[in-house]
């Protein structure tokens, strides 16, 4: 948080450690657990893990902070999402209002009805509602104003073209 300095939450980020490879980069193996339907599972074990760490610190006397997790278009499209979601939470006992979905802006505007579903779906869990790299897409604001989000997150590549002039900064902000 900028005016205060204060940490208030933070991102689930996943690496790779291949053994003869080293760090192998999310862009090399995100889109071929995609494909083949593993990013599934590997994206539970993403949330689980990254509740699990989150309840962890809050034992440990740490502040509450938010906890970022993307989600993958297969994964959010699943039809087992809420359901996992949920058990998840609960095995977990993470607090929900605490746990922050990341979606990209492209997800939003592929079949929006559905889209909409799952995003009400979310919520009614409690859960917190992002739109990652916005600005990379085809999404209009007033689009964005028909779901039920709680933050946007606008690409890097768009806030480094804003910068400068007193009115692309007031749109940024």
């Amino acid at each position: 948080e900028c005016a205060s300095g204060r940490i208030t939450g933070m991102a689930a980020l996943l690496r790779w450690e291949h053994p003869d490879q080293g760090t192998v980069a999310p862009m090399e193996f995100i889109p071929i657990a995609e494909e083949t339907g593993l990013i599934i599972p590997i994206g539970n074990w993403v949330l689980k893990t990254a509740c699990t760490q989150s309840v962890e610190w809050r034992n440990q006397g740490l502040p509450p902070l938010s906890m970022a997790v993307n989600l993958a278009p297969r994964q959010f499209r699943d039809e087992s999402l809420l359901a996992d979601l949920k058990s998840v939470l609960e095995a977990t006992s993470m607090d929900p209002h605490l746990l922050e979905i990341e979606i990209t802006e492209s997800l939003l505007i592929h079949d929006v009805e559905s889209t909409m579903r799952i995003l009400t779906g979310l919520k009614s869990l409690g859960i917190r509602i992002a739109v990652d790299d916005f600005g990379t897409g085809y999404s209009s604001l007033a689009m964005l104003q028909k779901f039920p989000l709680d933050t946007i997150k606008i690409d890097r590549s768009f806030m480094r073209d804003v910068i400068g002039t007193p009115r692309d900064t007031g749109l940024a902000e």
